[in-house]
């Protein structure tokens, strides 16, 4: 029994502010209560008891205040405890394993072999106790984040390093089932390699200039800012911007948060991502998990040269913003050479729509181009908001040919290739029959990857 228990991983313990962290909301607010409501009269019984203008019998209702005040907090730490006990994680052989709970008792699990990304993340009150937490995403869905929060900022670069290390692969120390000590520094240094060499720089810091003028300049902005100006003119009620502020923006904040302060390293098969303005974010995105890839100049932004890339990752599904799941944006707002780096190829168009497409694409369909090279199909569109699209034929999951009735009507075809779930949407737009027919028949060859054997 005795030995058995030896060899048993042993959940470790994250800090032990994490659960007050996760309920600092309500803390404040009850400090901020106790403060509001007791400490003015507080003041003003303690300044009379200096002066001697009474008795210390007038503290009586301001020293019950402070008791009970002394006391909820006890309290709240004492249960903070038991829920912290609850609480721990530990790297095994094949999974990393997340347990919580106190009531009710939560078990997570993530295989190596499905992870698609580890970030250290530094929400902005943890970052005022010099404390990260450690996101690991899998390709488990809409929940497929699993969270260990939270640690010292060097253990959780740490464990972010030994679980990085496992995903790929890489020897760990003879005892495998045993996980890391968070909190023990010789534990860390005996599973943690040597410093490695830099890491190639793709981007560097993006300057902050450049993140605020990139934020002003999305479309949504100037609407939001010419929208105020008219109900300033015309005096319209404030409550009638409510709605446009609330669409308008949390897109402008967006481009602002993850560009801000951001680098770009590559770390063997490894992207490096750090960002981030509320919270400080190090995103870590396995090369061979990114399938497709959207370069998009906005109209606003070409007198600068500036670009945006996008990426659909498997597992981080459509709506990844850099809270639950990591940022699908790897460059918010860069020049075009910077750019070019995320984009794995680029040809002369192969097809092309014809001239007769201006009827259902009036704008854009000049730009409306489809290129083979090699194993890789590049899209272009957009007039206004230019957008390339690139993916290797491998990660292109089904095909879809369709005419609409106006499209039929114009001898025009669209082949639709649908991809993992992010934000790059791939089609071949308003084809001739006779191009659209021959895209098809040549992404139909592809190779595809072969099935890997369950482990």
């Amino acid at each position: 029994m005795s030995d058995q228990s030896s060899t048993t991983p042993q959940y470790q313990h994250v800090h032990r502010l994490t659960p007050l962290l996760r309920l600092w909301s309500v803390i404040l607010a009850l400090i901020a209560a106790f403060a509001l409501n007791v400490n003015m009269a507080a003041l003003r019984d303690i300044f009379a008891f200096i002066t001697g203008e009474h008795r210390g019998e007038a503290l009586r209702d301001t020293a019950l205040a402070l008791a009970g005040f002394i006391a909820v907090c006890a309290v709240v730490w004492l249960a903070s405890g038991l829920w912290w006990r609850r609480m721990g994680y530990q790297l095994g052989a094949e999974e990393l394993s997340l347990r919580r709970g106190l009531l009710s008792v939560q078990l997570r699990t993530a295989r190596y072999d499905r992870t698609q990304a580890v970030d250290v993340v530094e929400p902005v009150i943890a970052r005022l106790f010099r404390l990260a937490a450690v996101r690991v995403e899998t390709a488990g869905g809409q929940s497929s984040v699993i969270e260990i929060a939270y640690l010292k900022k060097s253990d959780a670069e740490a464990l972010r390093d030994d679980i990085l290390a496992r995903v790929h692969g890489a020897p760990t120390p003879a005892a495998t089932d045993t996980d890391i000590d968070a909190t023990s520094a010789d534990a860390i240094s005996a599973h943690t390699p040597a410093a490695p060499a830099e890491e190639p720089v793709l981007v560097p810091e993006i300057p902050i200039a450049r993140s605020l003028i990139a934020a002003a300049l999305r479309t949504s902005t100037l609407f939001l800012v010419g929208f105020l100006i008219l109900v300033v003119v015309t005096r319209l009620p404030l409550s009638t911007a409510l709605p446009i502020l609330v669409g308008a923006l949390p897109n402008a904040w967006n481009v602002l948060d993850s560009s801000w302060r951001y680098t770009a390293r590559t770390d063997g098969e490894v992207l490096n991502i750090t960002y981030g303005l509320a919270d400080r974010r190090r995103q870590s995105i396995r090369l061979d998990r990114i399938h497709a890839v959207q370069i998009t100049q906005p109209f606003l932004w070409r007198p600068l040269g500036w670009y945006e890339v996008r990426v659909s990752v498997a597992g981080y599904g459509a709506s990844a913003s850099g809270k639950a799941s990591g940022s699908t944006r790897i460059l918010p707002v860069g020049t075009l050479a910077q750019a070019r780096q995320f984009l794995p190829a680029d040809a002369a168009p192969t097809y092309a729509s014809p001239a007769r497409a201006k009827w259902v694409s009036p704008l854009d369909y000049r730009q409306q181009t489809v290129a083979l090279t090699g194993d890789y199909v590049i899209v272009r569109n957009g007039r206004l908001n230019r957008r390339i699209k690139t993916i290797h034929t491998s990660h292109i999951q089904e095909l879809t040919y369709r005419r609409g009735p106006i499209s039929q009507a114009l001898g025009l075809a669209t082949v639709d290739l649908d991809l993992v779930q992010g934000p790059v949407r791939m089609a071949a737009r308003n084809l001739t029959l006779a191009d659209a027919t021959a895209l098809l028949a040549r992404l139909r060859s592809r190779q595809l990857p072969g099935l890997k054997p369950p482990r």
